[in-house]
């Protein structure tokens, strides 16, 4: 079947972040439907903006092969590489005017140079006139609403699918429980159960592995963006030397500010170090956070509100005890542009808990507690949506 490429329209809408010289880039295709906002970083007298969100938003398709990432649009193609300020576009070349930087999995190139890049065929072939790129600063429309009438022109957003991160796999085992059983395969084995609830409920489920095999934490969060999901939940099992420690741990990303979570952290990370090319890894400084921050600010309060839902639909479902919300600095969320939590299901150094996860009685009521919170959190964010 040939795709259908809709007509993607760029409106620059001022949001300045306390501190910051900052925007947010709100995306709007040619029927005025509201496909969400794009976030900028300044950089001097440029402003930069992800490629990947802006090609996840566009429904566009991105390659990413070699370090080189190539876009497929209405038209064309157009090639980045990281480091190379020039990008290859329908046989020429565009000159940035700043070299497209790539920080936690995802390219950010200067914004004045869009226009040029994914808006060249309109000046050159008017026949491929299939996409339109406008940078134009507005104030926000005062609504006009007929009091207790709906307002046609409000955003109809849905949420539609969900990542599912099964942690481990592969030649990292995860924590070792009594019995030997090891935490990937729990994970693996909750994970596809939510899978399946989560398709009966109309909700499409991307998962990041389906079976034992390894996967690194960059391509988790690659895989997430490139998937387009809505939400990002990422199952681990937790571990400690105290065999009488229990209960359910929820996690989002912030600057550990507790020694459990910088522990969390440091065991949950740990597996980088089977990875190739591990200094790609930022640390989650309070000034790395602050660039976090500034590009993914309108997922963090999401991510701590389902963090807080997710522990209590958890403890709820599998009766077991709540641990807490806490926040970390965790390499499988970094980068992944969507609301995104990490859930501790349980500790398999205790052997009552270690038991109830062998089961498949005690996964599927963790996959229910996980389902749970994903339908609260799609019930807010569409209602928020709405307004």
């Amino acid at each position: 079947m040939k795709k259908m490429w809709m007509v993607v329209v760029l409106a620059l809408i001022l949001a300045p972040i306390p501190g910051w010289s900052s925007s947010s880039l709100s995306l709007v295709d040619s029927t005025g439907k509201y496909l969400g906002t794009l976030p900028v970083i300044p950089r001097g007298d440029e402003q930069l903006v992800p490629l990947n969100t802006l090609v996840h938003k566009a429904e566009w398709v991105l390659e990413t092969t070699n370090r080189l990432y190539i876009v497929t649009y209405p038209g064309g193609t157009a090639t980045f590489e990281p480091g190379n300020p020039f990008v290859a576009c329908d046989g020429g070349f565009v000159q940035l005017r700043m070299i497209p930087q790539e920080w936690d999995g995802a390219l950010w190139l200067p914004l004045s140079n869009v226009p040029a890049i994914f808006g060249a065929s309109l000046e050159h072939d008017p026949r491929r006139n299939l996409i339109e790129v406008r940078m134009v600063y507005v104030e926000p429309p005062a609504p006009e609403v007929t009091p207790g009438a709906p307002d046609p022109n409000l955003p109809q957003w849905t949420l539609r699918s969900v990542i599912v991160d099964p942690g481990h796999g592969g030649k990292d085992p995860g924590a070792v429980g009594a019995g030997g059983i090891f935490e990937k395969q729990i994970t693996l084995e909750i994970a596809l159960k939510l899978a399946r609830l989560l398709e009966s409920h109309g909700i499409a489920a991307r998962m990041t592995r389906v079976d034992d095999r390894f996967v690194s934490l960059r391509e988790r969060a690659r895989f997430a963006n490139d998937e387009r999901g809505d939400l990002f939940v990422s199952i681990h099992c937790n571990s400690a030397r105290d065999t009488s420690i229990r209960g359910v741990e929820t996690y989002f990303l912030k600057p550990a500010r507790s020694e459990r979570a910088i522990q969390a952290a440091l065991r949950e990370n740990s597996v980088v170090e089977l990875e190739n090319g591990t200094g790609s890894y930022h640390e989650l400084t309070e000034e790395n956070y602050i660039l976090l921050t500034m590009a993914t600010s309108q997922y963090i309060k999401d991510s701590e509100t389902w963090a807080g839902t997710l522990l209590q639909e958890m403890t709820r479902s599998s009766e077991s005890d709540a641990r807490g919300v806490d926040q970390a600095g965790f390499y499988v969320l970094m980068g992944v542009s969507m609301p995104s939590v990490l859930v501790e299901c349980g500790f398999l150094s205790n052997p009552e808990e270690a038991q109830t996860l062998a089961t498949d009685p005690g996964r599927q009521k963790i996959a229910m507690g996980i389902m749970n919170s994903i339908l609260s959190m799609k019930n807010t964010m569409e209602m928020s949506a709405s307004r």
